[in-house]
């Protein structure tokens, strides 16, 4: 059973798109219903958010979203000392090397080290749940032998990210009417009317034949 927080504390978000990413509600779930926001990591469930529903309980959830706050770019790289080469020894790029540190998880990049130091470190694998900000390093085992001090700040993280798939079990229900804190997830469900897909959160056409065969063709996604 899904539980959403009754305290009275105050908390609000708008980023200005609720009013357009519902273009005709014509007909919504009545009472709105509680989500299940289990493993959902962004703090608010935008206006525009495709809701689904869990087939053996009836629980409906957010559609499940992935590479929210990924790398968007790295800043300042402090090359540290004594890494694998050495002085006067051609460069070495070690590839696809796990980052560590940060808010986040699952990124990897190919480090060069040079003259004991850590030259360049080109992203490879974005990651999720970055903050800009965060400082990054790497194994030593990973980048050589020996060395200590190499770090890498991350300058932007790309705040969106994408759905992801639709769970075994699952079913697409409708459209989330307005914002919401995912620590407060009362949702009011669209599940007849016209959405627009420009304002809503994640790009739609990755699921739009899927969810469109779901619904029946009851919600349309209308671009303005």
């Amino acid at each position: 059973m899904a539980i959403g927080n009754l305290s009275n504390t105050s908390a609000t978000y708008d980023d200005g798109l609720d009013s357009i990413a519902i273009v005709d509600n014509l007909q919504s779930i009545r009472g709105g219903r509680t989500l299940d926001v289990t493993g959902f990591t962004p703090a608010v469930i935008r206006s525009g958010h495709v809701i689904i529903q869990a087939t053996a309980t009836g629980q409906y959830k957010p559609m499940p979203v992935t590479g929210v706050n990924s790398i968007g770019g790295l800043g300042i790289v402090t090359p540290g000392t004594g890494y694998t080469p050495a002085s006067n020894t051609a460069p070495v790029t070690y590839s696809a090397v796990a980052l560590t540190g940060g808010t986040g998880s699952g990124a990897t990049a190919n480090i060069t080290v040079s003259g004991g130091g850590v030259t360049a470190v080109v992203i490879v694998n974005k990651g999720t749940g970055y903050a800009a900000g965060d400082t990054l390093s790497a194994l030593v085992a990973n980048i050589g032998t020996t060395g200590t001090g190499f770090t890498v700040t991350v300058a932007s993280v790309n705040e969106a990210g994408v759905y992801g798939t639709l769970p075994a079990s699952h079913t697409y229900q409708g459209i989330l009417i307005n914002s919401v804190l995912t620590a407060k997830p009362f949702a009011g469900i669209m599940v007849r009317g016209n959405f627009n897909p420009v304002a809503a959160p994640y790009d739609f056409e990755t699921i739009r034949a899927a969810f469109t065969t779901a619904t029946n063709g009851r919600i349309t996604a209308l671009a303005d």
